[in-house]
Order: structure tokens, then C-alpha cells, then sequence
């Protein structure tokens, strides 16, 4: 559950936050037209994107384009709390940030990543850190400052280990890029997540995902998702060591029982049968 939530607006928009969650919570964001810098002080999560799975330790922060995710606040502690800050980058304020030294690296490309993973930073660090002072003082807090601190994050980033990786991203924070129904059932071919997520990542009701998937691959989105975790489990007892639960879980699917029936039904033995 979300404990504290404080923010700061411009123009309107929230464009500097800070969170405190008890894990474990499940949220779902969708950045129409916005992109985001997402910062964890403290605690452990992991990010799900049309195409991507990534972990985010403490101190670690990734940078996110338009489009829909969900985040999972991870519990590693009974008492701990989890910290975030985000920072909301909104293409008309970074306009009015740069005006006519708008950056050039803000260009179209609608090919690349949705996301980019930036490891703990010493530089992004402090900046966290001078935010703080200013959720602890909010009557400092202007436009102007506002303004300062978006175009400072931006420049730090650009200073990072990563900053050839944030150029890229950053040339695609602002053009929505919609992945196609067979991209982003294969990059979460193999998660634990449900028919209505994949629904919701491809930007469509359930309704539309089911019709849409029945006619590009004949299939029902189930059906075809079990079968190609049942090849791949099927892959990995031939060529592994792993056991069966290990693979269970490695190829989806929630529990062990439920993976040795269905692998059963399929191949009319059971895992351990066939690995023998």
C-alpha cells in the first residue's frame, strides 16, 4: 500500500515525486505523453514493459518512454518500507526548458527500447539527495527551481556510464511505440503474467487482444502460450541439469503440480518420466 505520497506540480503536471510504499504492491502506469525517470532510495522492484522484464535494486534507477508498465514493490523485509522518486519529463515543459536550444538528441527513431536500466550512480545519488532537502522544505520550492532540476537531472544522465545508452532512449521518450502482438507475447512468453497484463501491454482491452491474437495466429492466447511453455520445459529437461521444479518455474508457470499434469496431458509422461 502507498503510505506517503508527495509532489510537486508545473504547468499543471506532476513533475517531481516521491512515494512511500509497504511492500508488496502492484502498480500499472501509463505514459501517453510523457516519459519518466524513476529513482529507488530503498527497497527492491521489478518493471515490466511490452518488451522488457528488469530488476531494480537500491540506488538503481531506469528511465521509461511513452507507454504502458507495470511495477511490482517486492517484499524482503516484514517491516521495511520502500522509497521512489520519480521525475516526469513532459515533452512541452522540456521545450519550454530548452526553447530554441531544444536538444538534438530528441529526435524520432520508434525502433528502440522502451526502457533503460541506469545502475547505481554516484551523481544520480545526490541529486536524489538535494530533492529530499526540498521535500523537507516545500516552501522553497518554485517554477523555476522546478524547472533547474528537470534540466539537471537531463544533464547528469547525459554524464553517466550510460550516457551513450540515454541519448538513444532519450530519442525516443516522446514518440509512443507500439509493439506489435508477436513482440511482446515473446518477450513475456516465459513470465509469470496473466492474459489481461499482456492485454493491457499491447495497449488493448481483452476483448480486442483475444480477437486480435485468434486471427493473427489461429490460436487462442492461452492455448498458444501453454504450448510454448511446454516446448521450451521440454527443451530444457533435454539439455539441462536443472530439475523440475526449477524448470517449472523458469519456463512460467505458478506451480509444480499443475506444470507435471499439464506436461503429462501433452506428452503422456510426466516430466521425471521423460528426463529418465
Amino acid at each position: 500500500m502507498i503510505i506517503d505520497r508527495k509532489h510537486f506540480d508545473l504547468n499543471n503536471k506532476c513533475a517531481i515525486e516521491k512515494i512511500i510504499i509497504k511492500p508488496p504492491l502492484r502498480l500499472g502506469s501509463v505514459f501517453h505523453d510523457e516519459a519518466c525517470f524513476t529513482y529507488l532510495k530503498e527497497g527492491v522492484m521489478s518493471i515490466t514493459s511490452p518488451t522488457d522484464n528488469l530488476s531494480i535494486q537500491t540506488e538503481e534507477s531506469v528511465l521509461l518512454r511513452c507507454g504502458n508498465y507495470f511495477s511490482n514493490i517486492i517484499r524482503k523485509h516484514p517491516t521495511k518500507t520502500c522509497e521512489v522518486y520519480a521525475v516526469h519529463l513532459y515533452p512541452d515543459i522540456l521545450k519550454e526548458l530548452y526553447k530554441n536550444e531544444f536538444p538534438n538528441f530528441i529526435k524520432s527513431d520508434a525502433h528502440k527500447s522502451y526502457v533503460k536500466k541506469i545502475e547505481k550512480q554516484g551523481v544520480v545519488t545526490h541529486f536524489i539527495q538535494s530533492l529530499e532537502f526540498y521535500f523537507e522544505n516545500p516552501n522553497l520550492v518554485t517554477d523555476d527551481l522546478l524547472k533547474l532540476k528537470i534540466k539537471e537531472l537531463i544533464l547528469l544522465l547525459l554524464q553517466t556510464d550510460n550516457a551513450e545508452s540515454i541519448i538513444t532512449l532519450f530519442s525516443n521518450l516522446f514518440n509512443p511505440r507500439h509493439a506489435g502482438l508477436f513482440e511482446v507475447v515473446e518477450a513475456h512468453l516465459y513470465s509469470a503474467i496473466s492474459i489481461v497484463d499482456l492485454a493491457r501491454l499491447t495497449g488493448r482491452s481483452l476483448s480486442t487482444f483475444k480477437r486480435d491474437f485468434q486471427t493473427q495466429f489461429s490460436d487462442t492466447p492461452a492455448n498458444f502460450i501453454k504450448e510454448k511453455k511446454l516446448e521450451k520445459a521440454l527443451e530444457l529437461l533435454q539439455s539441462t541439469e536443472l530439475s523440475v521444479s526449477e524448470i517449472c518455474y523458469e519456463v512460467g508457470f505458478h506451480d509444480t503440480s499443475y506444470f507435471t499434469k499439464t506436461f503429462k496431458q501433452k506428452y503422456n509422461q510426466t516430466p521425471s518420466e521423460y528426463r529418465k
